[in-house]
């Protein structure tokens, strides 16, 4: 049975509809500190990309202090150093909702510190354009400034407020077809398009053309290209860039109770685009977050208590991620239930709201999980390999 059957079971969920807004509460807001002093704040933007608290903010870990309690327990290595050490291999994926943060702290170019609402911090350096690129402010007295990385001292983000004096764009919202599944709620274009003002840009037969998505009623996958519908009734072919060929780096969209959900260009069919009933949940909403618990089962026993997943996530904000098919899945810890594997390749994702996906390729649900830690009161944890673990059982969510 391959890896798509299971989503079968997810279909009920997609299309849960978060609470109506009428404000601007789900746009990204804080506050930034430049290295000289000076302070903007306003609605912040991630480059061309993310703009709501439940879009994703991704970058690289590069330490983890659990890792002596998996020494000389069947964790790879990489070789060693000069001084003839041995040295772990560690390189894990960040990616959390810019909702669950509270304060970023740049060191330089690369390099950062992310702290947590509930006052947890964590060293962390690129991996993505998330760290290094420009950011967009628009400020209440001053207007949009684009702000350059390595002049940012501080970014702390706070509660924005019900309506903004001044804004970039409305959400783009609607539901994307794929296959015999339906994914409905806000929606990024080419993992990059997020803001009705953002433009489809394409080439017909005549020549290049630029779109607003506000114009656009609906894009399906046709041949090469794709057919665009604008609401004006018209028409249009396009080929020749990634927003509407397979060069296109996914259609996401986040779903609510599920997670978001980057749909690839072999698995899109088609999306269709209305007005957002809201801006997304306010940053008021996230809370503070809890720690991972949980019932381990292995082939020998259970152990329950507190869980550090993959020896790194070990808070329910933090996110599972893997792939089904052309598409992928990051889901926050607080929306699983279960996660079971199957194999050496794969695993059976439960969530909370009764759906199951079966989640393949990433390390986080493969034989290259680096295992788990369950405290239960005693200093030194119980270490569970991976190739161990016949199923892992959480505590039900809290909290948004």
């Amino acid at each position: 049975m391959s890896a798509r059957v299971s989503i079968a079971v997810l279909a009920f969920g997609l299309t849960l509809a978060t609470p109506v807004f009428a404000s601007d509460v789900g746009y990204i807001y804080g506050r930034v500190e430049m290295v000289e002093g000076r302070v903007y704040e306003g609605q912040l933007r991630w480059g061309t990309e993310e703009s709501f608290w439940d879009d994703i903010f991704n970058a690289t870990k590069y330490e983890n202090e659990n890792l002596e309690y998996a020494d000389g327990k069947g964790r790879e290595w990489s070789g060693w150093d000069f001084l003839g050490i041995r040295q772990h291999i560690f390189g894990h994926l960040f990616a959390v909702r810019f909702g669950d943060l509270k304060r970023i702290r740049v060191r330089d170019d690369d390099r950062l510190i992310v702290e947590f609402r509930n006052g947890e911090e964590l060293r962390l350096k690129g991996g993505s354009n998330d760290v290094g690129g420009e950011i967009t402010v628009v400020d209440s007295k001053l207007g949009q400034l684009d702000l350059k990385w390595n002049r940012i001292r501080t970014i702390e983000f706070m509660d924005t407020p019900a309506k903004l004096a001044d804004k970039l764009g409305e959400p783009i919202y609607g539901t994307v077809k794929s296959g015999r599944y339906d994914f409905t709620g806000r929606i990024q274009w080419d993992h990059d398009e997020c803001l009705t003002i953002d433009k489809l840009d394409g080439e017909t037969s005549d020549g290049k053309v630029s779109v607003q998505f506000a114009d656009i009623a609906s894009i399906r996958k046709d041949r090469r290209g794709a057919l665009v519908k604008l609401k004006s009734g018209s028409e249009m072919y396009l080929t020749g860039t990634n927003d509407v060929n397979r060069d296109n780096r996914g259609v996401v969209v986040v779903v609510p109770r599920v997670g978001t959900v980057k749909i690839g260009w072999d698995d899109f069919d088609e999306a269709s685009f209305v007005r957002a009933p809201n801006t997304g949940r306010s940053y008021a909403e996230y809370g503070r977050g809890s720690e991972l618990t949980g019932e381990v089962v292995t082939r020998n026993g259970r152990y329950d208590g507190r869980i550090v997943f993959d020896l790194d996530e070990s808070w329910d904000f933090e996110i599972l991620h893997g792939t089904n098919g052309d598409t992928e899945y990051l889901i926050p810890f607080r929306d699983i239930a279960s996660i079971k594997p199957v194999g050496r390749r794969r695993s059976e994702v439960r969530l909370h709201i009764g759906a199951t996906i079966e989640l393949e390729e990433s390390q986080d649900v493969t034989r290259k999980n680096d295992g788990l830690l369950v405290f239960n009161g005693d200093d030194e944890p119980q270490y569970i390999a991976w190739q161990d673990v016949t199923e892992v059982r959480f505590a039900a969510r809290k909290g948004p």
